[in-house]
């Protein structure tokens, strides 16, 4: 696991649409000192009820790595957290999932 600091985990549902963290509600850019942007350098999300697919650009109800309840995802760069995309694995079966992201 990343050792940065952890932001507060917050809940989100997936949906029927392809969805980014930051969309499902998740800090995934920061502005500091000077107006310099940072990137989170980790995620993690539990999939607590239904099964999510997740893809980078091309997420889809037929496409991408199916993850079922009970499960963790691991975003481990600053690419896969902006470019990651999670999707209800079926149509209106939407799953609730604990999002943390760590800078």
């Amino acid at each position: 696991m990343y050792t940065g600091r952890p932001q507060l985990t917050v809940t989100g549902t997936s949906s029927d649409s392809k969805q980014s963290l930051s969309d499902l509600g998740a800090t995934i850019t920061q502005t500091g000192a000077g107006g310099s942007v940072k990137s989170a350098k980790y995620a993690v999300v539990t999939v607590e009820t239904n099964a999510v697919r997740v893809g980078f650009d091309n997420a889809s109800t037929s496409l991408g790595h199916l993850v079922n309840p009970g499960k963790e995802i691991i975003f481990d760069n600053a690419d896969e957290i902006i470019q990651g995309e999670i999707i209800s694995a079926v149509a209106g079966a939407h799953a609730t999932l604990q999002i943390t992201t760590e800078f």
